[in-house]
């Protein structure tokens, strides 16, 4: 009935007789059908909309294998009056646990969260503004509790740390002084000691010097040196050197009385060793040398021997006192004896350096094997003196290895050691034979490490001077004059101070404007302690040449002991100027201050000279008075 009433007014499109849209006639149609929902889904039907107790929940249930379905429904209202009790109750608990959440949860948070928290950010706080003193409550001993528990240990490990680090600042700061201290004891006894080994240094140079002598006379045959040690060293002002370079020359006459021939001999020779151990080589070999010289020469002695037989007598003598050290101490050298008038060479070389002759403006080793091991050593090779013949205008160059041991890079990191032996061979043709060029020509080309002696032999021309160490000329007629003046120096040499005062004062009365003369006069007399002729001498040989600070300090020296100050001040004061740390001289001028009785003065260099030498006795008295 119901599908035949709605096929009817679909057919007409009308309501109650009237004529309607689709539309609305939808909605109309709509109104008789409910819209079905899954099997067992709860839905809601209303009677009457503005009546709740005709409200109703339903279910459907579908069976497709009987194709039926199902519906059972039920009041609504008496629905909520079934689920109103246990609804209250869930209502009244949840109420609880909602006020006891909003309310009682924040004081149980503010006991064991905020509360530790806070104080565990306090401390933080604390300990970020320095104070290590302070500790955490523990209100808890749960996971915040373990926190502030391991803070507290953290900054307690802090502090004792803190602590240990400031004890041990202090004690590393104690310990710093002392080792400071210890330190400054340490440099001042090394300096003393520098002092001491200074001495030793400045004693063996003054030892060594009157052994480098250039003692030929002949005027066929000219000698020259030029040493240059590589240790300097300065002592009390004073600058000197010492190595283990020598070179000796000197004049025998061989044969016999009515028929001897004049001789010239030279030596050039390099002990082994460094500083003091090869200054102590040459010490020995040159006051063996010099005294086989002077026994062999002295009082115009002849001697009936043969050249070879004399030098052969002199190695033998040389190399035993040498081997007596045991190898700790030998000596490398060339010895040469050359007749004056032939020109005949007599020579032996013992592992030395070869020797160079330049010839007509070419070069050539002397040499061409090694024949003989050095002085001191046993020898494989049996001895033997060598000759040949020189020509007029030959030049023989004898040399050390420091001519040969250059640093060719100085400027750079690895050094760069020279290993070609012709390249001293360009170097003196180069030089012209000339050695004071040749020391430039090596300086040119690398750096010079080891002490560098070089000795000068020419034939046929007149001799050196040897006081200036370059070339001259002297007639025969001044032959008597040097004699007497060598003969002065070797007696001073010898310690003969007195006689050879005597000697240079006939001298000085022949020729009274003679530098040398009056230098040699000044000194000896000082040294004699005759201050009146000390103060003439000096005193003209000073305006002669006015740069040796070392004769203004003697000139000083022997005007104070002649009561004359004021001159006495004025050379001191000069020797300050050149020499501004020679302590010596300034012990002599606080001291002439102090005669003078200008104590400010006396007393400001009394200082300045224990700044130089804290110990030095003769300030702290002058600072004592």
């Amino acid at each position: 009935m119901f599908q035949i009433f709605l096929e009817y007014h679909w057919s007409f499109c009308k309501s109650d007789g009237e004529y309607i849209s689709p539309t609305a006639f939808k909605e109309k149609i709509l109104n008789y059908f409910r819209p079905f929902v899954p099997s067992f889904t709860r839905y809601y039907r209303v009677k009457s909309v503005g009546d709740y107790n005709f409200h109703y929940i339903g279910f459907i249930k579908y069976d497709r294998e009987r194709n039926d379905i199902s519906e059972v429904g039920f009041s609504y209202r008496a629905y909520r009056e079934f689920v109103h009790p246990t609804a209250l109750k869930q209502i009244i608990v949840l109420s609880a646990v909602i006020v006891t959440i909003v309310f009682l949860f924040p004081f149980f948070f503010r006991a064991s969260l905020f509360s530790p928290l806070k104080d565990l950010l306090s401390g933080v706080e604390a300990v970020n503004g320095g104070n290590l003193e302070v500790q955490v409550p523990i209100r808890t001993k749960d996971e915040i509790g373990f926190l502030a528990s391991s803070f507290n240990n953290m900054v307690f490990s802090i502090c004792n740390a803190r602590k240990e680090l400031r004890d041990y600042a202090n004690y590393l700061a104690a310990k710093v002084r002392f080792r400071t201290e210890e330190l400054s004891e340490k440099i001042e006894e090394l300096q003393n000691l520098k002092i001491q080994q200074d001495g030793d240094y400045f004693l063996t140079s003054l030892l060594a010097k009157p052994l480098n002598y250039n003692a030929n006379k002949s005027t066929r045959i000219s000698t020259q040196f030029l040493l240059r040690q590589k240790k300097q060293f300065e002592f009390k002002g004073k600058q000197a050197d010492l190595g283990g370079d020598i070179c000796i020359t000197g004049n025998l006459r061989l044969g016999t009385s009515s028929d001897y021939k004049r001789y010239v001999f030279a030596m050039n020779g390099d002990a082994m060793g460094k500083s003091m151990q090869g200054a102590g080589g040459a010490l020995v070999i040159g006051v063996i040398v010099n005294s086989i010289l002077t026994r062999s020469a002295a009082d115009d002695r002849i001697l009936d021997i043969s050249p070879e037989q004399w030098l052969t007598e002199m190695y033998e003598e040389l190399n035993s006192v040498f081997k007596s050290f045991d190898g700790s101490m030998v000596v490398s050298a060339s010895f040469f004896l050359i007749e004056e008038n032939s020109g005949k060479t007599y020579y032996f070389n013992a592992e030395h350096p070869f020797t160079v002759l330049y010839r007509g403006e070419r070069a050539v080793f002397l040499e061409s094997s090694l024949t003989l091991r050095k002085i001191g050593l046993e020898s494989e090779y049996a001895f033997q003196v060598f000759t040949t013949t020189l020509r007029e205008g030959d030049v023989l160059i004898v040399g050390s290895d420091g001519k040969d041991d250059l640093n060719l890079t100085p400027n750079k990191d690895v050094r760069s050691i020279n290993e070609d032996e012709t390249l001293f061979l360009k170097i003196v043709e180069a030089g012209k034979g000339d050695i004071e060029q040749i020391e430039k020509l090596i300086c040119k080309k690398g750096e010079i490490i080891d002490d560098l002696s070089l000795l000068r032999i020419e034939y046929g021309v007149p001799r050196l001077n040897p006081e200036k160490n370059c070339l001259g000329t002297e007639s025969e007629g001044i032959s008597d004059w040097n004699i007497s003046y060598s003969h002065a120096r070797q007696l001073y040499r010898n310690g003969n101070v007195k006689e050879a005062i005597d000697e240079l004062m006939d001298l000085y009365s022949k020729t009274p404007e003679d530098s040398k003369v009056i230098k040699l006069l000044g000194l000896l007399s000082f040294k004699d302690k005759d201050y009146v002729t000390a103060v003439e001498t000096l005193g003209k040989y000073l305006e002669l040449n006015s740069e040796l600070s070392e004769y203004w300090y003697y000139f000083s020296i022997a005007n104070k002991k002649l009561g004359r100050f004021s001159e006495a001040i004025s050379a001191s004061e000069k020797v300050a100027i050149k020499q501004p740390n020679n302590i010596n001289n300034l012990v002599n001028l606080s001291d002439l201050y102090r005669l003078q009785r200008e104590y400010v003065r006396a007393k400001e260099v009394a200082i300045k000279v224990l700044d130089l030498d804290p110990q030095n006795e003769n300030a702290k008295k002058f600072l004592r008075k």
